[in-house]
Order: C-alpha cells, then sequence, then structure tokens
C-alpha cells in the first residue's frame, strides 16, 4: 500500500455572527480576531506539508481562512468555488434560532450535499486517479476551506455511500466540526496491475487539537437553530 495523497478539510475561523449564535448561512460574514488567530494556528501547524492545490468556498470567512494558512505557500494558487458554500439559509439568515426545518426558503440538505459530492468528482477524483495512474513516489497535498454543515454533511454522504471508510471511533470522537478543525483524507494504491485500487480513508475528524489554548465554540447556530 502506497499513500498518493491527503485532502486537508478545513473548517473557517470563528467570526462574530459565531460568536453571537446568529445564522449566517451563505451571508459572506468576516473572520473576527480570534478566527484569524485560528487561521494562523492552522497554518502553523501544517506549514511543513508541501500544497499541490488548494481550493475554497468563496465566502470571505473561508477563503480569508484559506489565504491565511496558505502564506507559508505562497506558490500555490487558491481556486474560489461556489459548491463549497455553506448551506443556504433563506430567509433565516442573519437571524438567530430555533425556527422550524420546514421554512421553504431553505436550501435542501440534499441538494447542498449534491453540489459538494460534484465538487469532489470534478474536482478531486480525476486528481487522485492520474495520480494512481502515473506514480512518481511523491504525496500530493490538497487543501480545502469551507463550512461547518458542508463538511459534516459531505463526510456523513460519502462514508455512508462506501466513497470514504472511517471506524465510528473517529466519528464519535468529534461529532462537531469545530471552527478551523482539520479533517483528513488519505488515498492509497493498494494493489497492483489490473487488480490495483484506490482506498479512501479518513484518518482525521474535526481535529482541533491544534487549537489548544484558544476558546473554541462546541456549537453551531445554522444547525441548531433547525432542531425541535
Amino acid at each position: 500500500m502506497t499513500v498518493i495523497a491527503r485532502l486537508y478539510v478545513i473548517r473557517h475561523g470563528e467570526t462574530e455572527w459565531n460568536r453571537a449564535r446568529i445564522i449566517q448561512g451563505q451571508a459572506d460574514s468576516q473572520l473576527n480576531d480570534l478566527g484569524e488567530t485560528q487561521a494562523a494556528m492552522t497554518g502553523e501547524a501544517l506549514k511543513a506539508i508541501h500544497f499541490d492545490k488548494a481550493f475554497t468556498s468563496d465566502l470571505s470567512r473561508a477563503s480569508k481562512t484559506a489565504e491565511i494558512i496558505l502564506q507559508h505557500h505562497s506558490d500555490v494558487i487558491l481556486v474560489k468555488d461556489q459548491d463549497l458554500r455553506e448551506r443556504f439559509m433563506g430567509k433565516l439568515q442573519g437571524t438567530k434560532g430555533p425556527t422550524k426545518p420546514s421554512e421553504p426558503s431553505l436550501e435542501p440538505i440534499e441538494a447542498m450535499v449534491e453540489r459538494s459530492a460534484g465538487w469532489y468528482n470534478r474536482e478531486i477524483v480525476p486528481y487522485i486517479s492520474s495520480l494512481a495512474d502515473n506514480p512518481d513516489g511523491r504525496c500530493r497535498n490538497i487543501l480545502v476551506t469551507s463550512h461547518g454543515w458542508l463538511i459534516k454533511s459531505f463526510f456523513k454522504f460519502m462514508i455512508a455511500t462506501g466513497v470514504l471508510e472511517c471506524t465510528e471511533d473517529l466519528l464519535e470522537a468529534s461529532p462537531r466540526i469545530p471552527n478551523a478543525s482539520l479533517s483528513v483524507v488519505e488515498y492509497s494504491t493498494i494493489g497492483s496491475g489490473s487488480e490495483q485500487r484506490i482506498g479512501s480513508t479518513v484518518v482525521r475528524y474535526g481535529d482541533a487539537s491544534h487549537l489548544t489554548g484558544t476558546q473554541i465554540l462546541q456549537d453551531n447556530a445554522d444547525m441548531d437553530a433547525l432542531k425541535s
């Protein structure tokens, strides 16, 4: 088994709307001072990683997080993609919950998952396949910054459908996706020749251990607002 790539998926740093428990959705809120510190700490934790590609939601809180992390990687081009945006919360954006999950202006969760999976199939799958077909012995690293609900839903769907492998213990250890937390997927070639396949395993999930010493919110206003 040879590791050919790792995908680093990071939630944006904290915003004032996170702190005030205001529903953000696709409203373009900014990182607060702590959020920028969290992004810098994440960048410090990852500065020894050589990133080959970088993607981010085009919303400021995610793209700014990526830009701070990439200060250690000035040669990497950051690609912004709307498909990595948080769930659109419609009329609820800018308000506080709780509210009813039947609000008609909400983006269906299925639609959010579909666009995130579509992004993955468009940008990540062909790249990983090309590495497996033309191995050179070097592990490639991909940075992605996005949002809590999208990240959690994406991983849940990919694991449930068998695209990604993950142990129950790892998921249970971090039921939330805290601000600036890190999830990592490791891609390996298994077997050889016509029997070769690519293994895709979640090795870290919602890990905020690199943020030790900072105050980390354990809730998500967008998700919690719709709980009945």
